[in-house]
């Protein structure tokens, strides 16, 4: 695994949930979620996955996780209860939450309690890893919402091993002088005059040209976007991170709307919709706004050259 993979900020999946159906369903699939500590201070999250098998009450499978630098893969077993739609998984190790080398840390044993749910926007386990009363004050609960996804989604190892191979010159600024005109892409540039475009916020400027950084909104999922600046495609297909930027450089001309920038989802991501923040940049303004696009939306800001007083 490369060092340079990033490290997981906080997200928290806020989920509008429904009563689930009286007819049983089996927990057998995979699932993703973040894991959020349940401490006041901030810190390092962690990117989960489940691969169950249900067998009656018997449940069996995999638990595996990326924190900080590390990836790790637990076997677990559990049951699951139909009647109360509830998920105990028996007790295993997860890395400290305070360990700053994952590499060479600590595990708390703990153990999981999860509860089996439908809303609009998918099927959840939705519960907490909590270590035993010997613990619990040294090993905060772990919570994590988990979402089931289709049989085909790759795994967290496969997600991993895909970003760890992207050069780590693709991920550095590119210098104004750059012809953005040379990427391509007729599936992309096809595909973005087929979504509506919401334009978000109207932006003043007053240089020649702006600086654009956007990262991936607060935490790291694999959301995917190319970037049209005045409709011609600027970015292409690029990964976003919440740490290095997609950074490139802008003209702004003096007719409102002919500088438009669009963000278009290549992908949802693990956790729809895509989401990032771009921050907008010249001599004497600094601007951070946050954009979400999907299959049938683009976002948008437009930039409006002024002169300074």
């Amino acid at each position: 695994m490369k060092s340079s993979l990033p490290h997981l900020l906080i997200l928290i999946l806020v989920l509008c949930v429904h009563n689930f159906p009286a007819t049983a369903q089996k927990i057998t699939g995979k699932w993703y979620g973040i894991g959020n500590v349940d401490i006041l201070q901030n810190t390092n999250d962690y990117l989960c996955e489940l691969i169950l098998k249900q067998n009656g009450r018997t449940v069996t499978g995999e638990f595996n996780y990326y924190f900080r630098n590390g990836y790790f893969s637990n076997k677990l077993t559990g049951t699951y209860d139909d009647d109360a739609r509830f998920f105990s998984v028996r007790f295993m190790p997860i890395m400290f939450y305070a360990t700053i080398n994952a590499l060479d840390g600590i595990d708390c044993v703990m153990k999981g309690e999860y509860t089996l749910r439908i809303s609009q926007a998918g099927t959840f386990l939705i519960g907490s890893f909590i270590s035993d009363d010997l613990h619990k004050y040294t090993c905060a609960p772990i919570k994590v919402t988990f979402k089931k996804m289709p049989d085909d989604e790759p795994t967290l190892k496969e997600h991993l091993e895909e970003l760890a191979q992207v050069p780590e010159d693709s991920l550095t600024a590119p210098e104004p002088e750059i012809p953005i005109q040379k990427i391509t892409s007729y599936e992309t540039e096809r595909l973005v005059l087929k979504r509506s475009n919401k334009l978000i916020k109207i932006l003043d400027v007053s240089d020649d040209s702006v600086r654009i950084d956007l990262y991936d909104n607060a935490e790291f999922d694999y959301d995917t976007i190319s970037v049209f600046y005045n409709r011609k495609l600027v970015q292409l297909k690029q990964l976003l991170n919440t740490r290095t930027p997609i950074s490139f450089y802008v003209k702004v001309d003096s007719v409102e709307t002919n500088n438009d920038l669009v963000m278009f989802a290549e992908n949802l991501g693990l956790i729809p919709p895509n989401a990032a923040i771009m921050i907008v940049t010249d001599k004497k303004h600094r601007y951070e706004v946050s954009l979400e696009s999907n299959y049938s939306q683009n976002a948008a800001v437009r930039l409006r050259k002024i002169k300074l007083k």
